[in-house]
């Protein structure tokens, strides 16, 4: 980029004397003296010099012209905000200087560690402060409030002038992760990653219970059965079946989504969490611990997945982020199937996008970039083995060339299909999932009825949920 500006400026020089040579000054004191015939022909010569000259200064201002644009990108530094703990910040900064080199646009990033809830208040916390911010990866849980709020600023310009780069996206991911990011006919981002909650299985476990993996529309005498032999003592140490999710919103969810019910309905005005098919889980769960003792007491601080790897737990419910650990861990006895079908197989799925800030001072740039890291290239690169790539291709693609775990096809098999719905999002999230995690904690660790404390529940998602009324 600096050699073109340096180009343009010697030819805006070269131009500048052209221009002093051919105005038709005085001759020289003591200069020839011309003929008519001779005058004229001097006079073509210069008023083809002139022509030449102003041809050669009309290219040169249309060259600086264009290398004006790329000096001001040079300029021009974005903020993009990710979910996490900063250990992808090395490779994610090394990819994004890359786009620097390909662009001159720079990019900072800024991580934060926090739930997706407790992070969606950071940023909105960040933008209502004033803080320069232009760019954020954000996840379903917050997108909702994001639009409703005007944080996020639709990129519909941006697909119009980029037409092919948005359709790659869009031909290669489910349309129900689309949707997430559409509002009142604008889109406010793409897919970039997904995830979905399935049955992990320590198949050591499986192993010694002389069991095989489970069909894929067990049900829940299937699953009592599994967790009946499951359940063992080793060396005067109790075994589980399994560890219910404890504090989880989404794989909590996704074990309601199998028996018809959810927390709340669709278009999030009323809470459902005290349905009877919902209060059906959460006693099924309670049991599970207190009833059948097929599962520990949660405790806060105890690691469930640390749990399905050392054997202590055989199964677990989580999408695909615990194959990180698997592999830093080198634990390659695991499989996965579909959660048990209490009264149908339903998918979970929550998505996330990078989105364009509205505040943002560099709009263009920062949809750009937004729309730079969008694409498959990019996400091949960054994504981790904790996330399922929106782009179908490329899922099959990373996650078969892992080959952990196993029968892990299930990650993104449907993941083009009606067989998955979104994990409920309003845009009181942070609220309503501290009312579900703390409703589940009651029930699961203080013994709580659980009729008595999903209507209490209800109430308060209620009051939150009035105002989308």
């Amino acid at each position: 980029m600096k050699k073109k500006v340096v180009v343009s400026m010697l030819t805006a020089c070269a131009i500048t004397m052209l221009t002093a040579c051919s105005g038709g000054q005085e001759p020289a004191a003591g200069g020839k003296e011309t003929t008519g015939s001779e005058a004229v022909s001097e006079a073509r010569e210069a008023k083809e010099e002139t022509k030449a000259a102003g041809e050669e200064t009309k290219a040169a201002e249309e060259e600086t012209k264009a290398a004006e644009p790329e000096k001001s990108k040079s300029d021009v530094t974005l903020t993009l905000a990710m979910c996490g703990d900063g250990t992808t910040k090395e490779s994610l900064d090394n990819l994004l200087k890359e786009y620097t080199d390909e662009t001159g646009v720079k990019v900072e990033t800024i991580f934060i560690a926090a739930n997706w809830g407790d992070y969606c208040t950071k940023i909105q916390t960040m933008v209502g402060g004033g803080e320069d911010l232009d760019c954020a990866i954000l996840a379903i849980e917050g997108v909702s409030k994001f639009i409703g709020m005007d944080i996020a600023a639709p990129i519909d310009d941006w697909i119009a002038e980029n037409p092919q780069l948005a359709q790659n996206v869009i031909d290669d991911t489910n349309p129900a992760h689309q949707e997430i990011f559409k509002a009142d006919g604008k889109t406010y981002a793409l897919p970039f990653s997904f995830n979905n909650v399935v049955m992990h299985m320590n198949t050591d476990r499986l192993k010694e219970a002389n069991l095989e993996l489970p069909p894929v529309d067990w049900n829940k005498d299937q699953f009592l059965e599994y967790c009946e032999k499951l359940t063992t003592e080793k060396d005067g140490v109790k075994q589980y079946a399994i560890a219910l999710p404890y504090g989880e919103y989404f794989c909590t969810e996704a074990w309601l989504l199998n028996n018809n019910a959810a927390y709340m309905n669709e278009d999030f005005t009323e809470s459902t969490i005290n349905s009877k098919e919902s209060a059906e889980i959460f006693q099924l769960m309670q049991d599970l611990i207190y009833k059948y003792g097929y599962a520990p007491v949660p405790e806060e601080n105890v690691s469930a997945i640390e749990q399905l790897m050392n054997g202590q737990c055989a199964m677990g419910s989580w999408g695909r982020w615990p194959t990180a650990n698997y592999i830093a861990s080198d634990f390659k006895s695991v499989a996965v199937q579909y959660l048990p079908s209490f009264q149908k197989n339903q998918q979970i799925f929550g998505v996330d996008g990078i989105f364009t800030m509205a505040g943002s001072k560099h709009l263009k740039e920062a949809k750009d970039l937004a729309g730079w890291m969008s694409q498959k290239d990019f996400a091949g690169k960054y994504l981790t083995a904790g996330n399922i790539p929106a782009s179908n291709s490329l899922a099959q693609e990373k996650i078969d060339s892992l080959g952990i775990p196993e029968n892990c096809e299930i990650f993104y098999k449907d993941s083009t299909t009606t067989a998955y719905k979104p994990v409920s999002a309003p845009p009181q999230f942070t609220e309503c999932s501290n009312i579900v995690t703390t409703a589940l904690s009651e029930i699961l660790v203080n013994q709580a009825d659980v009729q008595e404390t999903l209507d209490d529940a209800a109430e308060q998602m209620n009051e939150v949920l009035a105002e989308n009324k």
